[in-house]
């Protein structure tokens, strides 16, 4: 790794959440939602899921698109439920490492990721010891709230702005090759992760 990197970006899913996203479509797919994988896997902002990522919708405007979708009384609590069972763990060595990077980086998230994602990662993933999400990061930057989304090269520059972050002392680590290059562009240095990847060997 470069020796002038001094601030380290990670994606969320995929990088340092597991995910599985059948959990997801199954379970909408159970509750009559027809083309759900279609609509979640679309690559147009369109959609009701890259809306709510890109902070388009609320979460009360979401919830009530998929049961427009569906034409059932589900709960606010049964849809949160099923769009958050493709949220699995972050594991332990993960999250220690991070805190050990702290220690000689600046270290930062940048994620697409919506209200409901994030308050149950925020809940459930992060509890390593005593440890909450803030003290993993020197900041987060969420889509929903940025109103933007990866891999628009935008939603990079906010970052790089608001962080006041040079790009060429930044590693930006994301498993899309999509996403890499549109912060590559930036001058941004990368690491595109692949599932099963050490995240140690990237900085030894």
């Amino acid at each position: 790794m470069d020796k002038n990197i001094k601030n380290v970006v990670f994606d969320l899913g995929g990088v340092l959440l597991n995910l599985d996203l059948q959990r997801t479509i199954d379970a909408f797919k159970e509750a009559g939602f027809e083309d759900v994988e279609k609509q979640i896997r679309a690559f147009n902002h369109q959609g009701i899921f890259q809306q709510f990522e890109a902070g388009g919708i609320t979460a009360e405007e979401f919830r009530n698109a998929i049961r427009e979708n569906i034409q059932a009384p589900l709960t606010d609590e049964e849809i949160d439920d099923y769009w958050s069972r493709m949220l699995l763990d972050i594991p332990c060595e993960k999250l220690k490492l991070i805190l050990e990077l702290r220690e000689k980086y600046m270290v930062y998230l940048l994620s697409n990721t919506n209200p409901i994602h994030w308050n149950h990662v925020c809940k459930h993933a992060f509890n390593y010891h005593s440890f909450r999400v803030e003290d993993y990061f020197e900041e987060t930057y969420l889509s929903y709230e940025m109103h933007d989304a990866k891999p628009n090269k935008s939603i990079f520059e906010k970052m790089l702005s608001e962080a006041n972050l040079l790009p060429e002392e930044t590693l930006f680590i994301d498993d899309s090759e999509a996403n890499c290059q549109a912060a590559a562009s930036l001058g941004i240095q990368v690491h595109h992760y692949r599932i099963g990847d050490d995240l140690k060997e990237i900085f030894e």
